[in-house]
């Protein structure tokens, strides 16, 4: 069986979501006013506080949900050995965005290396 129709629109709108949301992440990350991370433990709570009112990570959060429930609508359809392959898109969508929008250098290695891995998910889709 192979990623067709819905059920593959499904699976790639879910490793879009969750690339996007990974970069939210990042961006609310970089936002957060914490020492350093050696006692951490302790700063659970201060850290948890910060990141409940920090929008793009809640909206980050919110776009892994989102993710979620789509990863499972089209999983349920597609055989997971060629579905779950499919989740290392990921790096590229990530790849790109944080160039664009974060302003990340991006070595013509990491390009590369981004691209193999798309052929190998490209493979596996048609096999």
């Amino acid at each position: 069986m192979k990623v067709l129709g819905a059920s593959g629109g499904l699976i790639l709108l879910s490793i879009a979501l969750g690339s996007l949301g990974q970069v939210l992440l990042k961006v609310g990350a970089s936002r957060l006013v914490l020492p350093s991370p050696a006692g951490w433990v302790r700063l659970l709570p201060e850290a948890a506080g910060q990141m409940l009112q920090n929008p793009p990570i809640i909206t980050g959060m919110l776009l892994f949900v989102i993710s979620s429930f789509l990863w499972i609508l089209g999983v349920s359809q597609v055989e997971l050995s060629v579905a779950y392959p499919m989740v290392s898109l990921g790096y590229g969508i990530v790849l790109l965005v944080s160039w664009l929008f974060l302003g990340e250098a991006v070595s013509w290695v990491r390009v590369v290396g981004v691209a193999v891995i798309i052929a190998g998910v490209v493979l596996v889709a048609r096999s």
